[in-house]
């Protein structure tokens, strides 16, 4: 009998102005995130993906998932892209594609038509024939690991549009703000979003990280420790000052009037393997 693992939780960023449009079939979801495996060849045999929403709304796709592998290197390989456009139309010269997985969707209600706030999507097949094996430098910096990039497409129409949104008629100064943004319009953020979660506005602007949420109200955090929510991608500023500024150098990054918010990091995979 096969010895099976799964992969640690891989958390990839979906940027803002990717979710802000409806995705096509083939259209680029997410670029390469990595994620590191027991060295030696190993087959893939499913995967588990959980997607959180920015509106509660049904209908769903599922997400086909494209593999790549670390040249020896540590360097990520070629971008597949830019998100929210057909795969191929931009930026696409990799060579480092291994293999693709596509998907299906299966949710806790009703099979992707019923919903709401979170798709729970699992591939499985006995007859997958990735198998994801170090070269001849073998991959990644790490001992006892070899390193792979895996990067997202929907397959389908794909809906990840949020509804939470700036309510001030007048937007936000964010040079004035307190680290609070209240009276917000739209879709409960209580419904959608959590505290710890990453949030930047639909013209990737970054917000913040949720400190603490109301119907009516978003706290963030200017406490400047390293996120544990975002796999070390995310520095908290450590004042309001560089809460204000953590978009650049001088750079309030204002929020205008109905600016939707997104999560930045709404998926989750987890990845089967047999070894």
């Amino acid at each position: 009998m096969g010895k099976y693992f799964n992969s640690p939780v891989i958390i990839p960023l979906v940027k803002a102005s990717t979710q802000h449009a409806a995705l096509a079939d083939g259209d680029i979801l997410f670029d390469w995130t990595s994620f590191d495996v027991p060295k030696g060849s190993s087959r893939l045999v499913g995967a588990t993906i959980t997607t959180r929403h920015n509106k509660v709304a049904s209908g769903v796709a599922p997400i086909d998932l494209v593999f790549a592998k670390d040249d020896g290197t540590n360097s990520t390989p070629t971008s597949i892209g830019t998100g929210n456009a057909i795969l191929g139309v931009t930026n696409y010269t990799s060579t480092d594609i291994i293999g693709f997985l596509p998907g299906t969707v299966t949710d806790m209600a009703g099979n992707g038509t019923t919903a709401t706030a979170a798709t729970y999507q699992t591939t499985a097949t006995s007859a997958s024939g990735l198998v994801l094996q170090p070269g001849a430098n073998g991959g990644g910096v790490n001992v006892g690991v070899d390193r792979y990039y895996v990067a997202g497409l929907a397959g389908g129409g794909l809906d990840l549009q949020g509804l939470v949104a700036i309510g001030p008629s007048e937007g936000v100064d964010v040079s004035a703000s307190n680290g609070t943004l209240g009276v917000i319009d739209g879709t409960s953020p209580t419904l959608v979003f959590k505290a710890g979660d990453l949030l930047h506005a639909e013209d990737d602007i970054i917000v913040g990280e949720i400190a603490s949420l109301d119907a009516d109200n978003l706290v963030f955090k200017f406490s400047g420790e390293t996120s544990v929510n975002h796999s070390g991608a995310y520095t908290v500023p450590a004042t309001i000052a560089a809460w204000r500024i953590q978009n650049g150098a001088a750079a309030a990054g204002d929020l205008a009037e109905d600016d939707i918010l997104y999560n930045v990091y709404p998926i989750r995979i987890l990845l089967h393997f047999e070894k």
